[in-house]
């Protein structure tokens, strides 16, 4: 099967999950003997020289709106102007690949004019949806003000092709129904959609040789964005609590990750004479081995996460995993099962969690290997990719439900 698989962004651009997941699922399904191209742009690399290596061929000619290191751009013109290139583009591509399929991934400040191109020339399209992005390209609304209205005339009678709308959303697989439902509650019509969970790389994140294990002190680890929704700010007061109720072990944090947060928890950290440890942003590669050095794993998101790799890649490292359940990651986790839960914005019971964990060595084991089964059974990359061949084989046939 020929599929062009579509992406604002391609390694080495990467931004977060999204690319790297849209790389191992290309890789993957060009593995598995599907003749595979990328249609991709060249991210904020403009002068840069890529060598691309491997089964897969990249193509860098699409444009963005704006380049994703600059505040993004909400001009109708420019999209318009970059949307009419990209389309361009993919009729061109199309036309000399004479793909069986479309498979679009992301397309923040890429416009949704590849897609329509592509639909408007027969292929089937496919689409992807690791987070409700789309919900973005929605034609606004008429409400009783003047902007607003105009926008709406936009959007709806002199642009309409460069809205969501304009799309035929027969096939879409979200990674969550935490995406799928917040897709639908932002108005974006899924004709035709269905779960696939997303899967792990497992061989790149294996098990530690004494799950369970703690050291002295304990060893703390929050991945992720240093924003004040994915919730480091509690697990550095979780960390204060624990430091002033408790005599024993103690707690050593260490944050991987960057965002605007950093500066202020910083500044309490120096203030407080606190032991936590800020990494930065950390390559995908080193991750296996952070897990794997670090005894428990705490991600308490205020925000409904679209999913949780991170869980998965602590839980398949046997690292037992502390977190909220408020969005994808509480499809998977379970409390006192394969991971402790707790509620968002509580400081008290993540420590109270964390507390729990330290003293309980059987807990900490039983989590850790049950964990691992989680990811074993249902999260594998292997499994993942799978499912979305056989998902993109029915679109092409025309048997997609």
């Amino acid at each position: 099967m020929k599929i062009l698989v579509v992406s604002n962004l391609f390694p080495p651009d990467v931004v977060g999950g999204y690319e790297i997941l849209c790389a191992q699922v290309a890789e993957g399904l060009a593995a598995s003997g599907h003749d595979v191209t990328v249609l991709t742009s060249r991210g904020d690399r403009a002068d840069v020289e890529y060598s691309e290596s491997g089964a897969l061929r990249v193509i860098r000619e699409l444009k963005l709106t704006t380049p994703f290191g600059e505040v993004a751009q909400r001009s109708r013109l420019r999209r318009n102007r970059v949307g009419r290139w990209n389309a361009a583009v993919a009729v061109s591509r199309v036309r000399e690949m004479q793909p069986d399929v479309v498979f679009v991934w992301s397309q923040l400040r890429l416009t949704v004019a590849v897609a329509r191109a592509c639909e408007e020339l027969g292929v089937p399209v496919c689409y992807t949806m690791n987070d409700p992005h789309l919900a973005g390209f929605r034609a606004r609304d008429f409400e009783f003000t003047m902007r607003s209205a105009a926008g709406a005339f936009l959007d709806r009678i002199v642009v309409p092709h460069d809205t969501a709308d304009a799309l035929n959303l027969d096939h879409v697989t979200c990674i969550s129904h935490t995406v799928a439902d917040s897709l639908v509650s932002e108005g974006v019509t899924l004709n035709a959609s269905h779960v696939i969970h997303q899967g792990i790389p497992i061989e790149r994140f294996p098990i530690k040789k004494d799950p369970g294990r703690i050291h002295d002190p304990v060893r703390l680890l929050y991945a992720g964005q240093v924003h004040d929704y994915k919730g480091p700010q509690y697990v550095l007061d979780a960390l204060e609590l624990l430091r002033r109720e408790r005599s024993g072990v103690e707690v050593a944090l260490t944050i991987a990750g960057e965002g605007p947060l950093r500066r202020e928890l910083e500044r309490r950290v120096r203030e407080r004479d606190l032991p936590v440890r800020f990494m930065g942003a950390i390559g995908h590669d080193e991750m296996p081995t952070l897990y794997r050095a670090h005894d428990l794993f705490a991600f308490p998101s205020t925000w409904k996460e679209p999913f949780g790799l991170t869980h998965l890649e602590a839980m398949a490292s046997g690292t037992p995993v502390i977190s909220t359940v408020t969005g994808g990651q509480g499809e998977f986790l379970r409390d006192g099962v394969n991971a402790l839960t707790v509620p968002p914005a509580d400081a008290h019971a993540l420590a109270v969690a964390i507390q729990r964990l330290i003293d309980d060595e059987e807990l900490r084991r039983r989590l850790a290997l049950e964990g691992r089964r989680t990811v074993e059974s249902d999260f594998t990359l292997t499994r993942y990719v799978d499912q979305l061949d056989s998902w993109l084989q029915d679109a092409r046939r025309g048997t997609m439900h």
